[in-house]
């Protein structure tokens, strides 16, 4: 009996994984227009809350999509909350050191967003329901196998782990945000770059009552210096919920070693706390590197988070650096599949992303050497948070500046400015995320889009982007500035329309160049 010839989808993009990064694309995509497949290996979302902040530009991304009241009221941290940084033998002590600090997660002036306080495994449903209530379909236990792309698109072949049926799609394109082994970036042949292997950890996630060993704030994270069982206790999102880690030895050792039983001796003694009951919720081993894949894409085939960039947890940034991977790649695959610009805007993709998330990595890398206390290279240094989260660049200029001021330039992410006269509260930055954005000082800008275009003519927002008061800016779908004008300019109409030109190079169209499949 002849077997059936596999069936095959086509579908405008497909994506490889389903966490974090790839939920985040689908999203983004989903809010333009576009509805991604998502094949993700695994059952469903992540068990484990890995990453466990998200920075206010992260939230602002996601912002003005339908997850974004959700993410900000369920990563929420009320204010005034105090947290305690311990550094002693075990939690009981001796202790080397004890700080509090009031966590800031708003800062009104830079952003209306705040800093969220949301684990992984709570953001990633949030991001598959919103996706799949815009059309996105998800597969979960779906892995690729193979896939070849062509001036056509991509072919890949999909294997349903369930069943064993194998299916194949066509896709005008392809993203790869599969994780740090990526196979899609294996298959392209695409090496690595960074200061590599800061070694390897193991962690575990576990519920038990600390209450004996708490001083008079909350614990937030503790480095403990056990000479047997030393390693990290840090609290999660949800109460009475911690992560453990600890350094591993590959050589020597693998997560099977780490049965419950051996866990629970371990965290008595890190804890201090002789009959303690754990609960666990998962193990797994994780290694700290910094390494920047050498290209973000290939023909039709691009790498988004830690396909990409692989980064230490040190300071946050690699699950917040991948979000804004999938924000600049979304809108730019919307524009050229919804026929609005030319397909070498996708070239600008890694041109733009690539040398922002090898300086983020590099900061990380820099934050893991400052806290094993070695020294920094010569010539390295640490730049503030805001500059590295808010402040990074696209164009000409370092990627990252030292210091963050908002000024509006272009390449830069476009400054929060409470607006004048709303009915209701509101930013700038609410006037972002679909198309892109004439900022506009006066009536001289009126009727200059023949392109998709909203024209906004607003006060009180000129200062800060570095224009006189009847000027205008021309803003991105991702939140960045394209370009501004101090003044009105004669022809008003025919600058911003050719400016909106170059920026989605439509030139490529007028000259009859193939359509993206969508």
């Amino acid at each position: 009996m002849q077997a059936h010839p596999p069936q095959v989808h086509p579908v405008p993009v497909l994506i490889v994984g389903g966490g974090l990064v790839g939920l985040s694309a689908a999203l983004l995509l989903a809010h333009q227009g576009v509805r991604a497949l998502v094949i993700e290996k695994h059952a469903g979302t992540s068990l484990h809350p890995r990453a466990r902040g998200f920075h206010a530009r992260t939230v602002e991304l996601l912002r003005s999509t339908c997850a974004g009241e959700e993410v900000e009221r369920a990563g929420a941290v009320p204010a005034g909350t105090v947290v305690g940084h311990l550094v002693a033998v075990t939690l009981a002590g001796p202790v080397h050191s004890w700080k509090t600090q009031t966590v800031s997660t708003q800062r009104m002036d830079l952003s209306p967003c705040p800093m969220v306080f949301l684990g992984q495994d709570r953001l990633e449903p949030i991001l598959l329901k919103a996706a799949r209530s815009l059309g996105v379909e998800v597969r979960f236990r779906h892995e690729l196998t193979g896939f070849t792309q062509d001036a056509e698109g991509v072919r890949a072949t999909v294997l349903d782990r369930d069943t064993g049926a194998v299916s194949i799609v066509h896709a005008a394109y392809l993203i790869g945000a599969d994780g740090v082994r990526s196979p899609v970036r294996e298959a392209l042949g695409i090496g690595q770059k960074g200061r590599g292997s800061f070694g390897h950890n193991i962690s575990t996630l576990f519920e038990a009552d600390l209450s004996p060993v708490q001083r008079e704030v909350p614990l937030g994270f503790a480095v403990l210096t056990h000479p047997e069982v030393g390693g990290v206790i840090a609290a999660t999102d949800v109460k009475d919920r911690w992560i453990h880690a600890t350094r591993l030895d590959v050589s020597r050792e693998t997560a099977a070693d780490f049965t419950e039983a051996r866990w629970t001796q371990r965290l008595r003694t890190v804890t201090g706390i002789a009959d303690l009951m754990p609960t666990f919720h998962g193990t797994f081993v994780w290694e700290a590197a910094e390494r920047v894949a050498e290209r973000f894409s290939s023909g039709r085939v691009f790498l988004a988070g830690d396909a990409a960039h692989q980064m230490p947890p040190t300071g946050g940034f690699g699950a917040n650096t991948g979000i804004h991977d999938a924000a600049n790649l979304a809108w730019k695959l919307a524009a050229v599949l919804n026929g609005h610009a030319g397909p070498a805007l996708l070239e600008t993709y890694d041109a733009e992303r690539r040398p922002v998330a090898a300086a983020t990595a590099n900061q990380a890398g820099l934050l893991a050497l400052k806290m094993a206390k070695q020294e920094l290279p010569t010539g390295e240094e640490l730049f503030e948070d805001d500059a590295v989260t808010l402040g990074y660049r696209y164009g000409d200029g370092p990627p990252l500046p030292r210091t963050f001021t908002p000024t509006g330039e272009p390449g830069t992410r476009a400054p929060h400015v409470w607006l004048d006269g709303a009915e209701e509260r509101k930013s700038t930055l609410d006037l972002f995320g679909s198309g892109f954005v004439l900022l506009a000082g006066s009536e001289a800008w009126r009727g200059t889009g023949r392109m998709p275009l909203r024209i906004h003519e607003v006060q009180g927002w000129q200062h800060a982007y570095g224009v006189g008061d009847a000027g205008a800016c021309l803003v991105r779908p991702d939140g960045m500035v394209a370009a501004r004008w101090s003044a009105p300019v004669p022809d008003a109409a025919q600058v911003v329309n050719a400016t909106l030109e170059a920026q989605l190079f439509r030139a490529e169209l007028q000259r009859g160049a193939r359509p993206a499949m969508g």
